[in-house]
Protein backbone atom coordinates (compact mmCIF):
# COMPACT_ATOMS: atom_id res chain seq x y z
CA UNK A 1 0.00 0.00 0.00
CA UNK A 2 3.20 2.13 0.93
CA UNK A 3 4.56 2.53 -2.09
CA UNK A 4 6.59 4.98 -3.65
CA UNK A 5 4.80 7.17 -0.33
CA UNK A 6 6.57 9.60 1.64
CA UNK A 7 5.60 8.75 4.94
CA UNK A 8 8.48 10.81 6.91
CA UNK A 9 7.23 13.92 7.54
CA UNK A 10 3.63 12.11 9.08
CA UNK A 11 5.66 9.55 11.30
CA UNK A 12 7.87 12.07 12.76
CA UNK A 13 4.65 13.68 13.57
CA UNK A 14 3.37 11.00 15.33
CA UNK A 15 6.67 10.63 16.75
CA UNK A 16 7.62 14.06 18.40
CA UNK A 17 6.47 14.95 21.65
CA UNK A 18 6.98 19.08 21.31
CA UNK A 19 5.89 21.51 18.59
CA UNK A 20 5.73 20.03 15.40
CA UNK A 21 7.54 22.83 13.70
CA UNK A 22 10.28 22.14 11.23
CA UNK A 23 13.02 22.70 13.80
CA UNK A 24 11.77 20.87 16.41
CA UNK A 25 11.24 17.83 13.77
CA UNK A 26 14.35 18.07 12.46
CA UNK A 27 15.59 17.97 16.21
CA UNK A 28 14.14 14.70 16.59
CA UNK A 29 15.35 13.53 13.03
CA UNK A 30 19.26 15.06 13.80
CA UNK A 31 18.52 16.40 10.30
CA UNK A 32 18.41 20.26 9.49
CA UNK A 33 15.49 23.00 9.37
CA UNK A 34 15.84 23.25 6.02
CA UNK A 35 16.06 19.05 5.28
CA UNK A 36 12.78 18.78 7.07
CA UNK A 37 10.96 21.51 4.83
CA UNK A 38 11.97 19.29 1.69
CA UNK A 39 10.79 16.27 2.88
CA UNK A 40 7.14 17.49 3.36
CA UNK A 41 4.86 15.93 0.62
CA UNK A 42 2.83 18.27 -1.47
CA UNK A 43 -0.72 18.53 -0.62
CA UNK A 44 -1.49 16.32 -3.49
CA UNK A 45 0.87 13.59 -2.82
CA UNK A 46 -1.09 12.86 0.23
CA UNK A 47 -4.19 13.36 -0.87
CA UNK A 48 -3.66 10.03 -3.39
CA UNK A 49 -2.05 8.55 -0.38
CA UNK A 50 -5.31 8.85 2.11
CA UNK A 51 -7.47 7.44 -1.34
CA UNK A 52 -5.12 4.62 -1.24
CA UNK A 53 -6.03 3.79 2.36
CA UNK A 54 -9.45 4.55 2.43
CA UNK A 55 -10.17 2.41 -0.58
CA UNK A 56 -8.07 -0.18 1.49
CA UNK A 57 -9.73 -0.19 4.54
CA UNK A 58 -13.26 0.25 3.54
CA UNK A 59 -12.88 -2.60 0.72
CA UNK A 60 -15.80 -4.59 2.06
CA UNK A 61 -18.05 -2.12 3.20
CA UNK A 62 -21.41 -1.39 1.23
CA UNK A 63 -22.34 1.94 2.89
CA UNK A 64 -20.36 4.63 3.70
CA UNK A 65 -20.93 8.37 5.11
CA UNK A 66 -19.25 11.28 3.47
CA UNK A 67 -18.70 13.94 6.51
CA UNK A 68 -18.09 17.66 5.58
CA UNK A 69 -17.10 20.16 8.37
CA UNK A 70 -14.63 22.84 8.62
CA UNK A 71 -12.28 24.23 11.46
CA UNK A 72 -10.27 27.39 12.24
CA UNK A 73 -6.43 26.80 12.44
CA UNK A 74 -5.19 29.45 15.32
CA UNK A 75 -1.84 31.46 13.78
CA UNK A 76 -1.07 33.87 16.34
CA UNK A 77 1.44 35.77 13.84
CA UNK A 78 -0.98 34.95 10.72
CA UNK A 79 -0.55 39.12 9.70
CA UNK A 80 2.79 37.22 7.75
CA UNK A 81 1.43 34.22 6.75
CA UNK A 82 -0.58 33.95 3.25
CA UNK A 83 -4.20 33.12 2.56
CA UNK A 84 -4.98 33.88 6.79
CA UNK A 85 -7.89 36.39 7.92
CA UNK A 86 -9.84 36.80 10.87
CA UNK A 87 -12.68 34.41 11.08
CA UNK A 88 -14.93 34.27 13.76
CA UNK A 89 -14.40 31.78 16.15
CA UNK A 90 -17.87 30.16 18.46
CA UNK A 91 -16.09 28.88 21.50
CA UNK A 92 -14.46 32.62 22.53
CA UNK A 93 -17.43 34.38 20.72
CA UNK A 94 -14.72 36.73 19.07
CA UNK A 95 -12.77 36.78 15.88
CA UNK A 96 -9.34 35.29 15.31
CA UNK A 97 -6.39 35.27 12.98
CA UNK A 98 -6.36 32.15 11.47
CA UNK A 99 -6.70 29.81 8.75
CA UNK A 100 -10.27 27.90 7.83
CA UNK A 101 -10.29 24.67 6.31
CA UNK A 102 -13.37 23.21 5.03
CA UNK A 103 -12.58 19.22 5.03
CA UNK A 104 -13.94 15.98 3.78
CA UNK A 105 -13.41 12.35 5.57
CA UNK A 106 -15.05 9.33 4.71
CA UNK A 107 -16.47 7.17 7.53
CA UNK A 108 -18.77 4.24 8.59
CA UNK A 109 -19.16 5.51 12.29
CA UNK A 110 -16.28 4.08 13.96
CA UNK A 111 -12.99 4.41 12.15
CA UNK A 112 -12.64 8.13 10.18
CA UNK A 113 -10.14 8.62 7.36
CA UNK A 114 -9.64 12.11 5.53
CA UNK A 115 -9.94 12.85 1.95
CA UNK A 116 -9.57 16.33 1.04
CA UNK A 117 -9.41 19.97 2.33
CA UNK A 118 -9.14 23.27 1.33
CA UNK A 119 -9.24 26.86 2.37
CA UNK A 120 -11.98 29.15 3.06
CA UNK A 121 -10.99 32.58 2.60
CA UNK A 122 -11.90 35.93 4.76
CA UNK A 123 -13.35 38.45 2.46
CA UNK A 124 -10.33 40.14 2.85
CA UNK A 125 -7.57 38.03 1.15
CA UNK A 126 -8.46 38.12 -2.42
CA UNK A 127 -6.71 35.27 -4.37
CA UNK A 128 -7.25 35.28 -7.80
CA UNK A 129 -9.53 32.45 -8.13
CA UNK A 130 -12.17 31.94 -4.91
CA UNK A 131 -14.19 29.01 -4.60
CA UNK A 132 -17.51 29.10 -3.48
CA UNK A 133 -17.99 26.50 -0.06
CA UNK A 134 -20.75 25.14 -1.97
CA UNK A 135 -18.43 24.48 -5.04
CA UNK A 136 -15.86 23.21 -2.57
CA UNK A 137 -18.34 20.63 -1.26
CA UNK A 138 -19.57 19.46 -4.39
CA UNK A 139 -16.36 19.20 -6.12
CA UNK A 140 -15.13 17.13 -2.80
CA UNK A 141 -18.41 14.96 -3.18
CA UNK A 142 -17.92 14.20 -6.53
CA UNK A 143 -14.21 12.95 -5.74
CA UNK A 144 -15.33 10.54 -2.91
CA UNK A 145 -17.91 8.80 -5.34
CA UNK A 146 -15.30 8.33 -8.10
CA UNK A 147 -13.20 6.86 -5.46
CA UNK A 148 -15.81 4.56 -4.45
CA UNK A 149 -17.71 4.05 -7.03
CA UNK A 150 -19.77 0.47 -5.64
CA UNK A 151 -20.63 2.08 -2.46
CA UNK A 152 -23.41 3.48 -1.10
CA UNK A 153 -22.70 6.90 -0.13
CA UNK A 154 -24.77 9.20 2.86
CA UNK A 155 -23.51 12.68 3.18
CA UNK A 156 -23.19 14.10 6.73
CA UNK A 157 -22.95 18.15 7.62
CA UNK A 158 -23.70 20.51 10.39
CA UNK A 159 -26.11 23.45 9.88
CA UNK A 160 -23.42 25.69 8.11
CA UNK A 161 -24.23 23.37 5.69
CA UNK A 162 -27.77 23.29 5.29
CA UNK A 163 -28.37 25.98 2.57
CA UNK A 164 -30.87 26.28 -0.35
CA UNK A 165 -27.77 25.87 -2.84
CA UNK A 166 -26.24 22.48 -1.25
CA UNK A 167 -29.86 21.31 -0.63
CA UNK A 168 -31.32 21.83 -4.30
CA UNK A 169 -27.88 20.22 -5.92
CA UNK A 170 -28.25 17.08 -3.26
CA UNK A 171 -32.10 16.66 -4.88
CA UNK A 172 -31.33 17.02 -8.16
CA UNK A 173 -28.23 14.39 -8.41
CA UNK A 174 -30.53 12.12 -5.67
CA UNK A 175 -27.93 12.35 -2.72
CA UNK A 176 -28.59 11.09 0.36
CA UNK A 177 -28.01 13.98 2.61
CA UNK A 178 -28.47 14.35 6.61
CA UNK A 179 -27.52 17.98 7.75
CA UNK A 180 -28.60 19.93 11.06
CA UNK A 181 -31.05 22.33 11.13
CA UNK A 182 -31.75 25.63 13.35
CA UNK A 183 -35.41 25.26 15.38
CA UNK A 184 -36.57 28.77 14.13
CA UNK A 185 -36.26 27.74 10.78
CA UNK A 186 -39.46 28.06 8.94
CA UNK A 187 -41.05 25.69 6.34
CA UNK A 188 -44.45 24.37 4.62
CA UNK A 189 -46.33 21.81 6.83
CA UNK A 190 -50.06 20.83 5.87
CA UNK A 191 -50.02 24.20 4.11
CA UNK A 192 -48.95 26.34 6.63
CA UNK A 193 -45.95 27.98 7.02
CA UNK A 194 -44.21 27.72 10.85
CA UNK A 195 -40.96 27.54 12.73
CA UNK A 196 -39.71 23.64 13.17
CA UNK A 197 -40.18 23.64 17.07
CA UNK A 198 -43.43 24.82 16.67
CA UNK A 199 -44.92 21.84 14.67
CA UNK A 200 -46.98 19.88 17.27
CA UNK A 201 -46.49 16.87 14.23
CA UNK A 202 -43.26 16.64 14.87
CA UNK A 203 -41.99 16.80 18.56
CA UNK A 204 -41.65 12.99 19.97
CA UNK A 205 -44.50 11.27 21.61
CA UNK A 206 -44.25 8.79 24.47
CA UNK A 207 -40.78 6.74 24.34
CA UNK A 208 -40.18 7.65 21.41
CA UNK A 209 -36.95 9.42 20.58
CA UNK A 210 -37.40 11.03 17.32
CA UNK A 211 -40.22 11.73 14.67
CA UNK A 212 -39.89 12.65 10.66
CA UNK A 213 -42.37 15.04 8.58
CA UNK A 214 -42.16 15.58 4.99
CA UNK A 215 -42.26 19.82 4.56
CA UNK A 216 -41.72 21.98 1.82
CA UNK A 217 -38.50 24.41 2.25
CA UNK A 218 -37.85 26.96 -0.67
CA UNK A 219 -39.55 24.62 -2.45
CA UNK A 220 -37.81 21.72 -2.28
CA UNK A 221 -39.34 18.57 -0.62
CA UNK A 222 -37.36 17.53 2.25
CA UNK A 223 -37.64 15.53 5.55
CA UNK A 224 -37.24 17.06 8.80
CA UNK A 225 -36.03 14.55 11.97
CA UNK A 226 -37.04 15.63 15.81
CA UNK A 227 -34.71 13.91 18.27
CA UNK A 228 -35.38 13.71 21.80
CA UNK A 229 -31.85 14.16 23.78
CA UNK A 230 -31.62 13.98 27.61
CA UNK A 231 -28.05 14.91 29.08
CA UNK A 232 -26.31 13.43 32.24
CA UNK A 233 -28.36 15.96 34.04
CA UNK A 234 -31.53 14.57 32.92
CA UNK A 235 -32.91 17.68 31.09
CA UNK A 236 -34.51 16.74 28.15
CA UNK A 237 -33.86 19.00 24.11
CA UNK A 238 -35.08 18.58 21.29
CA UNK A 239 -32.78 18.84 17.78
CA UNK A 240 -33.43 18.79 14.37
CA UNK A 241 -32.02 17.36 11.04
CA UNK A 242 -33.30 17.83 7.74
CA UNK A 243 -32.71 15.02 5.11
CA UNK A 244 -32.93 13.99 1.32
CA UNK A 245 -34.58 11.26 1.21
CA UNK A 246 -37.52 9.30 3.32
CA UNK A 247 -36.42 6.44 5.97
CA UNK A 248 -37.24 5.81 9.45
CA UNK A 249 -36.66 8.50 12.17
CA UNK A 250 -33.87 5.81 13.60
CA UNK A 251 -31.68 5.86 10.05
CA UNK A 252 -32.02 9.35 10.15
CA UNK A 253 -30.58 9.47 13.28
CA UNK A 254 -27.89 6.79 12.81
CA UNK A 255 -26.58 8.22 9.86
CA UNK A 256 -25.86 12.22 11.23
CA UNK A 257 -24.22 10.68 14.27
CA UNK A 258 -21.58 8.58 12.25
CA UNK A 259 -20.68 12.90 11.84
CA UNK A 260 -19.30 12.74 15.16
CA UNK A 261 -15.36 10.87 14.40
CA UNK A 262 -14.68 14.30 12.41
CA UNK A 263 -14.88 16.33 15.52
CA UNK A 264 -12.87 13.56 17.08
CA UNK A 265 -9.93 13.93 14.49
CA UNK A 266 -9.63 17.58 14.78
CA UNK A 267 -9.30 17.16 18.41
CA UNK A 268 -6.65 14.80 18.42
CA UNK A 269 -5.30 16.14 15.22
CA UNK A 270 -4.36 19.72 17.22
CA UNK A 271 -3.61 17.97 20.13
CA UNK A 272 -1.36 15.57 19.58
CA UNK A 273 -0.29 15.98 15.68
CA UNK A 274 0.21 19.66 15.27
CA UNK A 275 -2.78 20.66 12.98
CA UNK A 276 -1.75 24.26 14.19
CA UNK A 277 1.80 23.95 14.25
CA UNK A 278 3.52 25.24 10.65
CA UNK A 279 5.12 28.89 11.02
CA UNK A 280 5.64 29.00 7.29
CA UNK A 281 4.34 31.87 5.95
CA UNK A 282 3.80 30.25 2.60
CA UNK A 283 0.07 29.17 2.29
CA UNK A 284 1.22 25.97 0.23
CA UNK A 285 3.63 25.07 2.69
CA UNK A 286 0.67 25.54 5.81
CA UNK A 287 -1.99 23.34 3.48
CA UNK A 288 1.86 20.72 2.75
CA UNK A 289 1.48 20.18 6.60
CA UNK A 290 -2.15 20.26 7.13
CA UNK A 291 -2.49 17.43 4.90
CA UNK A 292 0.36 15.37 6.41
CA UNK A 293 -1.38 15.84 9.22
CA UNK A 294 -3.78 14.17 8.12
CA UNK A 295 -2.13 11.37 6.70
CA UNK A 296 -0.59 10.57 10.01
CA UNK A 297 -3.87 10.49 11.24
CA UNK A 298 -4.94 7.93 8.63
CA UNK A 299 -1.53 5.66 10.09
CA UNK A 300 -3.35 5.92 13.39
CA UNK A 301 -6.69 4.70 12.05
CA UNK A 302 -4.88 1.94 10.20
CA UNK A 303 -2.81 1.09 13.98
CA UNK A 304 -6.21 1.43 15.67
CA UNK A 305 -7.72 -1.26 13.89
CA UNK A 306 -4.86 -3.71 13.57
CA UNK A 307 -3.92 -3.52 17.59
CA UNK A 308 -8.24 -3.10 18.08
CA UNK A 309 -7.46 -0.25 20.12
CA UNK A 310 -10.24 2.26 21.34
CA UNK A 311 -8.78 5.20 20.15
CA UNK A 312 -6.33 6.84 17.83
CA UNK A 313 -4.76 8.43 21.45
CA UNK A 314 -4.18 4.92 22.30
CA UNK A 315 -2.66 4.54 18.86
CA UNK A 316 0.07 7.17 19.33
CA UNK A 317 0.96 6.09 22.99
CA UNK A 318 1.50 2.97 21.28
CA UNK A 319 3.81 4.05 18.71
CA UNK A 320 5.41 7.05 19.90
CA UNK A 321 8.30 4.47 21.85
CA UNK A 322 9.34 3.30 18.65
CA UNK A 323 12.52 4.46 17.39
CA UNK A 324 12.24 6.66 14.34
CA UNK A 325 13.46 3.17 11.93
CA UNK A 326 11.52 1.04 13.82
CA UNK A 327 8.09 3.02 13.21
CA UNK A 328 9.12 3.18 9.51
CA UNK A 329 9.00 -0.44 9.56
CA UNK A 330 6.24 -0.82 11.88
CA UNK A 331 3.54 1.40 9.20
CA UNK A 332 4.79 -0.61 6.37
CA UNK A 333 3.89 -4.12 7.73
CA UNK A 334 0.54 -2.16 8.56
CA UNK A 335 0.47 -1.63 4.72
CA UNK A 336 1.26 -5.17 3.81
CA UNK A 337 -1.50 -6.45 6.27
CA UNK A 338 -4.49 -4.45 4.71
CA UNK A 339 -2.88 -5.51 1.67
CA UNK A 340 -2.53 -9.13 2.46
CA UNK A 341 -6.20 -8.98 4.03
CA UNK A 342 -8.06 -7.38 0.61
CA UNK A 343 -5.53 -8.88 -2.22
Amino acid sequence: MFENINLEYSILLIKSIGKKSFQCLGDLAGKSRSTISRLLPSAEQNFESMKKIAQTFFYQKSELVLVFDDTLIKKMHSHFMRGSGKFYDSKIGRRIMAYKLLCSAITDGNYIFPLQCLYLFSPEFKPEIMQSKSDIVKQMYLYAKAIFPDKKIFVAADGAFATEEILTWCIKHQILAEMRMAKNRTVWYKNKKQALSKIFDLQPKGRHKARTIKVIWHELSLYITAQKRIDKHGDETIVYQVSTYAAKPSKHVAIYKKRWPIEKMFRTTKQHLGLQECFSTKMDAQLNHVTSVFLAYALLELERKVQKLPTPEAAIRSLKPRKISSLKQRINRLGDIFRGSYA
